[in-house]
């Protein structure tokens, strides 16, 4: 391991294996990362429509249809009338256990390195980050 890399390389480098980690458990469940964004998407706002997920991610609505394509043919989402012309669309029962798996995924994680740092080291540790966060944020013009 190379030293002396500075912080904002090995936060990078630690993003890069918590992804490795993150895919290798969205593989288990047979979805992308990205189709994980838009079933976290329904599941916060049941009902939602296409043309609402491709408004509030400012994507093509051909691409919000491929990706609703293949949640749908997984069995994960269904579509239900809202009215005469609109679909909205909602997570079935294994839509929902696999947010749920995620959504277990972070917690189960923290476990696992538990041991890593004392609790006055991981209040720090976590204030520090907070710090960087906000630091990023404001430098990139985002509201905090």
């Amino acid at each position: 391991m190379r030293k002396n890399r500075g912080a904002i390389l090995l936060i990078s480098a630690i993003n890069k294996e918590i992804n490795f980690l993150f895919d290798n458990l969205l593989s288990e469940l047979e979805i992308t990362r990205t189709e994980s964004l838009y079933l976290r998407i329904i599941y916060e706002n049941p009902g939602i429509t296409q043309y609402d997920i491709a408004k509030l991610r400012k994507l093509e609505k051909s691409l919000v249809t491929k990706y609703v394509t293949n949640l749908e043919d997984k069995g994960l989402i269904e579509k239900r009338p809202l009215d005469k012309r609109r679909k909205g669309l909602y997570l079935v029962e294994d839509g929902i256990k696999a947010i749920q798996f995620v959504d277990n995924f972070l917690p189960e994680l923290q476990k696992k390195f538990k041991g890593i740092f004392s609790d006055e080291e991981l209040k720090i540790f976590i204030s520090y980050l907070e710090k960087l966060n906000t630091a990023l944020l404001d430098f990139n013009g985002r509201e905090f």
